[in-house]
Parts: C-alpha cells; structure tokens; sequence
C-alpha cells in the first residue's frame, strides 16, 4: 500500500512469488525495519516518486 500526495492509500495486488526486500535491525529491546525502496514503475508513478523493492520469494 502507498498513499499518493494527497494522503490517499492505494493498493498494489503482488504476484504470490514476490516478498519486499527489507531488514530487520535489532539492538538491546528495540527493532527496527527498513525497507529497500528504488523508483516507482511508470504506471504508478503519479502515487509516489519511490517504491518498495520486490524479489522474487526464496522456496
């Protein structure tokens, strides 16, 4: 899900295979999560300027 500049939230429907690339950072009780973000395809760039990083799922 992204919203678009005028804080309206789209949903994207994924293929099965695909996941968001991400890390998982932990230290002493805290955990934090970034995400890989690189430019948004060309059908969707009106919505955002980047976009969640999907690979392909490892089996």
């Amino acid at each position: 899900m992204e919203k678009d500049h005028d804080g309206q939230s789209h949903w994207i429907p994924l293929d099965a295979s695909m996941v968001v690339q991400a890390l998982l950072a932990e230290r002493s009780d805290e955990q934090r999560v970034y995400v890989v973000t690189e430019a948004t395809p060309p059908e969707f760039v009106w919505i955002h300027d980047r976009w969640p990083r999907l690979i392909k799922r490892n089996q």
